[in-house]
């Protein structure tokens, strides 16, 4: 823009101090003057323009990226996490949800494990009708945990780079 403006200036002056300066020839100067200025203005915003998309990439990236593991998340499953590109911003967002991420899965198979402890502990007292439909709930749910912090992962997430 530095340069629109210096080059402006130059023809301005060279209009202004030109000897015998004509109305006409003023004219002209202020149409070149009016041209300098229209193509400077569009090569602004073609950079804005650049520079924007690329900002927004960089944003939009992995916010698609962290959208696609949090409905993952939201289905019962732990995405698979893949580090962003070099280039992205929201790294410190997602480093936070990683962790998350990684402490809640740990918790689970945690969950899991105690969950096979009590299960052991209880199959043989279970004589009853009752206790034996408790010990399948049990054995329900310990399965669906294993099957959320083992199994593999959404198929959508394929395409996170």
């Amino acid at each position: 823009m530095l340069l629109v403006g210096v080059l402006a200036y130059r023809i301005h002056l060279a209009a202004v101090l030109e000897p015998g300066a004509t109305p006409e020839s003023l004219a002209a100067s202020g149409q070149t003057l009016l041209w300098v200025v229209a193509v400077g203005a569009l090569g602004m915003a073609g950079l804005l323009a650049l520079f924007g998309l690329l900002l927004t990439h960089r944003v939009a990236g992995p916010i698609h990226v962290m959208s696609l593991y949090i409905s993952t998340l939201a289905a019962g499953r732990y995405p698979r996490m893949r580090p962003l590109r070099k280039k992205d911003e929201l790294r410190g967002f997602f480093d936070r949800l990683s962790d998350a991420v990684d402490r809640i899965r740990e918790r689970e198979a945690e969950e899991v494990r105690l969950l096979s402890e009590v299960i052991t502990a209880l199959e043989p007292l279970a004589t009853t009708l009752e206790s034996q439909a408790a010990l399948s709930i049990l054995t329900s749910l310990q399965a669906r945990k294993r099957q959320a912090t083992e199994g593999p992962t959404s198929g959508a997430l394929k395409s996170v780079a």
